[in-house]
């Protein structure tokens, strides 16, 4: 039957609307006071079941766990678990137990059969207390009175009360992780300095390492370790700021290392900068106007002052740079001059092409100004920004050792790989889009990959909205595939991975199909078409092409 865990419902998480439910009996229990330890009550269960209270007073001990009973306590009971109901309040206790059967569709097809356990195991927890007492009677008398007229109308009132109860019981859990997590998080936002185990996390949340692990990148978009790592930089980077500050070594024992190398090394794999360079970058003021000339700046090992952060501010970059954005710019013409005004930048970078005229000489105005020429390639606008701040030899050095990468990568590549004429496919909430030769310029220009000849006539060069049943006339030998992160590119892939025409593709039938690992690059890639991005792409392309490497 189904597996037990401390005598009531499993804990493990597990996706409840997989699962189907069927009511099989509804028993009503009256215990009258108790006079003494003598006379014990037993309850056995050889189904699951819910115990819902009505009473005012009594205990249920289940396995050896004691509760006390209430109106609208809901326990939730595994096959043959030793339940035990006491009374000594001097009030008549009143319980009903539902007993049912959970068991998975059979329109489920077999992968999904093979992730979820058969039989399997309940998501809920073996306690909660309903958070009204008035509902709770309500759903006692329907389903109490509804199951013993027999009914076809009153047994399916009482199947919906049966899914009701469950889905209140999963709702109080989920809100239960939710508190429980955040406690985990503030503990460690006390103690990040110290030596903190996930163990120790693990415990305050009341959960197992490996699901307090999950669970906590699953809500907080990152591990316990990377979390811990961001509080810790974010100290070092308020340090470092300071004039006259402590030393790195002092910088690495106040937030908790205890190696000054050790610590320079993942200061600078968090920001891409040496602490050192780090400090004295801060000393100057660059805004960035444009969202693409965030990756300029970062490739010539500064961290802009001022920059946009609301439209595609991806985690990649709050995450790391958050700290040293003082200024946040928007796009709104106005609110980003006053901010400038007030913030006094020592430079300007933007994109000439992007706005008007007159704004471009307002900004004039406020600080020496460089605006690029969009038509202009990624190398070119890499070159001009190190020319405009001074830094020449920084820009060559970065492209040097990027030629160097890209030459080893076109290396590792196989011929039968790279000879392949690769289309990139955005599937996202907004359907399905080709990906134009600009935004997928290291695959065609560096990597050598052959570009559809129907893309190439189409002289796409970002995204292009597609129809699924246009795609074979663009005569790909080979798809990489980029999945969106936003709510509706399932439904988009659903929708496509389905249809006659994506099945009956060359590179489908074939298997010649490559997958993205949360690349932010494919989501908005005219603003990720800079060097600093690329050079990240550059770094995890290895693993879009797996073996093909």
């Amino acid at each position: 039957m189904i597996s037990m865990r401390n005598g009531i419902s499993d804990l493990q998480p597990e996706a409840a609307g997989l699962l189907c439910y069927r009511l099989l009996d509804v028993v009503t229990i009256r215990e009258e006071p108790q006079s003494g330890p003598a006379e014990r009550r037993f309850i056995e269960t050889k189904s699951p079941a819910l115990l819902l209270s009505n009473a005012h007073g009594g205990r249920l001990v289940i396995d050896g766990r004691s509760y006390a009973l209430r109106p609208g306590a809901l326990f939730v009971c595994l096959p043959g678990c030793l339940i035990e109901l006491t009374n000594y309040s001097g009030l008549p206790t009143e319980l009903l137990m539902l007993e049912f059967y959970a068991f998975m569709p059979p329109d489920l097809d077999t992968a999904q059969r093979a992730e979820t356990s058969v039989p399997p195991r309940l998501p809920f927890p073996p306690y909660v207390q309903l958070p009204s007492a008035s509902d709770a009677g309500r759903l006692f008398g329907t389903i109490g009175a509804g199951w013993k007229t027999g009914l076809p109308s009153d047994r399916l009132r009482c199947e919906a009360v049966l899914l009701e109860l469950l889905s209140l019981a999963l709702s109080c859990r989920e809100q239960q992780t939710e508190r429980a997590l955040e406690a985990a998080r503030m503990e460690l936002e006390h103690r990040y300095k110290g030596d903190i185990t996930i163990e120790a996390l693990a415990a305050v949340a009341g959960l197992s390492r490996f699901h307090f692990m999950r669970m906590f990148k699953e809500k907080y978009g990152r591990g316990v370790v990377e979390y811990r790592t961001e509080l810790r930089m974010r100290d070092a980077k308020r340090l470092l700021n300071e004039s006259g500050g402590p030393s790195l070594g002092e910088i690495a024992e106040t937030i908790g290392y205890t190696s000054e190398s050790y610590f320079s090394s993942l200061f600078k794999k968090q920001t891409g900068i040496a602490p050192a360079v780090y400090q004295r970058n801060q000393k100057r003021r660059i805004a960035a106007y444009s969202w693409v000339n965030v990756g300029q700046l970062l490739a010539l090992r500064t961290i802009p002052y001022s920059a946009p952060t609301d439209q595609y501010w991806t985690d990649y970059y709050r995450n790391r740079y958050a700290f040293e954005v003082k200024a946040p710019l928007s796009h709104q013409y106005e609110f980003n001059r006053n901010v400038l005004l007030q913030s006094r930048p020592d430079k300007i970078v933007g994109i000439g092409s992007f706005f008007p005229q007159d704004e471009q000489d307002k900004l004039r105005e406020i600080a020496p100004t460089l605006l690029l020429d969009w038509e202009e390639d990624w190398r070119t606008h890499l070159r001009r920004v190190a020319s405009f701040l001074d830094r020449d030899a920084e820009s060559e050095q970065w492209l040097a050792r990027y030629d160097r990468a890209v030459a080893a990568t076109r290396d590792r590549l196989t011929e039968s790989v790279r000879g392949d004429a690769l289309l990139v496919l955005v599937v996202g909430g907004r359907g399905v889009e080709i990906c134009g030769r600009r935004a997928a310029t290291l695959l065609y220009d560096d990597l050598g990959f052959g570009e559809p000849e129907g893309l190439r006539e189409q002289g796409v060069s970002w995204l292009k909205a597609v129809a699924p049943d246009t795609l074979a006339r663009l005569g790909a030998d080979r798809i990489l595939v980029h999945r969106g992160r936003d709510p509706g590119a399932e439904a988009s892939w659903e929708r496509l991975s389905k249809s006659k025409a994506w099945l009956s593709l060359p590179a489908v039938v074939e298997g010649k199909l490559n997958w993205t690992s949360n690349s932010d690059h494919f989501e908005a890639p005219v603003n990720e078409y800079a060097a600093e991005p690329l050079g990240r792409m550059l770094g995890v392309l290895p693993r879009w092409f797996g073996s093909g490497v």
